[in-house]
């Protein structure tokens, strides 16, 4: 068994080392070693015509997703023998995904779907002029995107295989967390449990955590007239609100130039920082579809009115800063 290492990096001509306690398995950064730079490139390029074809179909929902057949085919194609090592090398093509207007660090993640075996990519979103609390975490991307969609996910991949703190707490939320696995070039593959060994958890607060397809809030309904199809959309995003602690739902939907839309749709985390707002959840199906924030048009807005969580005000504030010309309509609703 290799030992453990930890990670240099050089600051104002001094080492600095991030302890690493645990070990990697040689055989897959020599295995990645051996795929050729030209190979590489035309991996990512080929990739890339898949992900194109599918960045103005929202109503899909396959931004950012290579389906299984897809990812085999490449697999075959390059000869590869493991998906695992697919999503390590299409850690550079997620980085497409990234929106690091602030730090210019680009960070690329790439999820296994749960019993599809189709892959998601994504990356970290920053928004300048805003606070930073708004920033989204490439895994974190990966997992809203997995909600929206509907599924699980059952690996990540990513540049190296120990997420922020931040992020350990948000991935802990979702039900299925305790399977989950990271994996990296480096050749690490964690359980999150390995990561977070004693998490602080909704089991805490009775809760089972965050469940793609489940309607916490069958019975939500709005107080004012809202009878338009998008409105109706809302609701049925708002239905799936992760939102037990507040027990307030929330759900944004984006207007786009097209007549398309994206609808996210809020994600509590037990320890309320780091929930994903409904804003944020919208603005990463925009990224995934490949559109631009001067694409947004408006935006409709469903939240509980002086409930625990309001979302109007906050949505206001990243909105003015990413499409100030984009009008914001509350709808009220009742859960």
């Amino acid at each position: 068994m290799p030992a453990a290492a930890g990670d240099t990096a050089q600051i104002d001509g001094r080492a600095f080392m991030s302890v690493n306690p645990f070990a990697a398995d040689p055989a897959v950064p020599a295995r990645l070693g051996q795929v050729e730079a030209k190979t590489r490139g035309e991996l990512r390029a080929a990739a890339r015509q898949v992900l194109a074809a599918r960045k103005t179909t929202p109503a899909h929902n396959l931004g950012g997703v290579l389906l299984a057949a897809e990812a085999h085919d490449l697999m075959a194609r390059f000869t590869l023998t493991s998906i695992r090592d697919l999503m390590c090398l299409l850690l550079e093509t997620a980085q497409d995904y990234a929106h690091p207007a602030i730090s210019d660090f680009h960070v690329g993640a790439v999820g296994l779907e749960a019993g599809s075996g189709s892959l998601i990519l994504g990356g970290n979103v920053e928004f300048p002029g805003a606070h930073l609390g708004f920033t989204l975490h490439g895994e974190g991307f990966v997992f809203t995107r997995a909600m929206s969609r509907g599924t699980d996910i059952a690996v990540i991949a990513i540049g190296e295989a120990h997420p922020c703190a931040h992020c350990r707490q948000c991935l802990s939320e979702y039900a299925a967390s305790a399977a989950l696995e990271l994996i990296d070039p480096l050749g690490h593959t964690l359980t999150l449990a390995q990561l977070y060994p004693w998490p602080f958890d909704p089991a805490y607060l009775g809760e089972q955590g965050a469940v793609p397809g489940r309607q916490l809030w069958p019975d939500l309904a709005f107080i004012e007239e809202a009878p338009t199809p998008a409105a109706q959309q809302l609701l049925a995003r708002g239905r799936q609100s992760h939102s037990p602690y507040s027990k307030s739902p929330g759900a944004l939907t984006l207007h786009l130039k097209d007549g398309q839309s994206v609808t996210g749709f809020a994600i509590e985390s037990v320890a309320f920082n780091p929930t994903i707002h409904p804003v944020q959840a919208a603005l990463i199906d925009l990224i995934a579809h490949g559109y631009a924030y001067d694409d947004i048009t408006g935006a409709t807005l469903g939240t509980v009115r002086g409930g625990a969580v309001d979302y109007a005000a906050s949505t206001r504030e990243l909105l003015s800063r990413i499409a100030p010309q984009a009008p914001l309509l509350v709808l009220g609703w009742t859960p």
